[in-house]
Parts: C-alpha cells; sequence; structure tokens
C-alpha cells in the first residue's frame, strides 16, 4: 500500500501545558490529512462540500496513542485505504516522528448527500481515483 504522507511541526497550538500533544488534536490533524488526501486525489472538500453538497463524515473511528509527542516535534501523517465499499472506506492512519509510531487510527468515511443525510454510491470518478490510489480494483 502507497500511503499519503504530510508532516507537520508539533507547535504550541497542538500541546497541553506539559507540553506533550494534547490527546483530541490528533483527530484534527487525521481530518486535515483526509482533506489534503481528496484534494491530491482532485477532489478537493471545497468541490465536496460546498459546490457539489456531498460530505464524506466519519461513522467510525478507532485509535491507539503508543507514544508522546512533544513541541518542535515533526509529525509524520501516512493514510493508507484498507478498503473501498459502496458508500464506505476504510482508512488507515499511522503517526510517527521519525521511525517511532506514536498513534494509530483506523476511519470509516462514507459518501453522504449534504440535503439528505443519506448515504450514496461513491462517483465513479472519485471511486476509480481512490481505487488507483490504493492500487486495488474498482
Amino acid at each position: 500500500m502507497n500511503p499519503f504522507t504530510r508532516d507537520i511541526i508539533v507547535r504550541f497550538e497542538h500541546c497541553d501545558t506539559a507540553g506533550i500533544m494534547f490527546y483530541p488534536r490528533f483527530f484534527a490533524l487525521v481530518n486535515e490529512t483526509v482533506e489534503d488526501w481528496f484534494a491530491s486525489l482532485g477532489h478537493s472538500f471545497k468541490s465536496l462540500h460546498v459546490d457539489q453538497r456531498k460530505g464524506v463524515p466519519t461513522v467510525r473511528f478507532e485509535s491507539e496513542f503508543v507514544a508522546p509527542v512533544r513541541m518542535g516535534d515533526t509529525l509524520r501523517q501516512s493514510l493508507g485505504v484498507e478498503a473501498i465499499g459502496t458508500s464506505s472506506l476504510n482508512l488507515k492512519h499511522l503517526a510517527a516522528v521519525g521511525d517511532r509510531a506514536v498513534a494509530r487510527f483506523d476511519q470509516t468515511i462514507v459518501f453522504t448527500d449534504l440535503a439528505t443525510m443519506k448515504a450514496e454510491p461513491w462517483p465513479s470518478d472519485l471511486r476509480d481515483a481512490v481505487a488507483n490510489f490504493a492500487g486495488i480494483e474498482a
């Protein structure tokens, strides 16, 4: 699996008073990674959410925090696709500092019509882009 990756510097805003990354901040960073990944596939969140009135809400999220992250660390976030369903997508996330894993996340998102708040099948162009990225059959 070829992951989508991005690096961020852990800043003061990410940390608690002990200088350690406050765990809820990870969830926002995972969402930013998903948003950046969709943009890299040619399907920006602006296009999906504003122009098309579609969304990809998270319906399942499992987390494991392995090691602390400190202010000033470079956090590498990696996203991979585990499975594509009719309207769902199972994503695997890994956060690491250097070669040390610090957190893992399993996330399921669902393609949703924002007017009805009902799941819909992935549009063929988006499904093809995800499958191509993941190296799996659409």
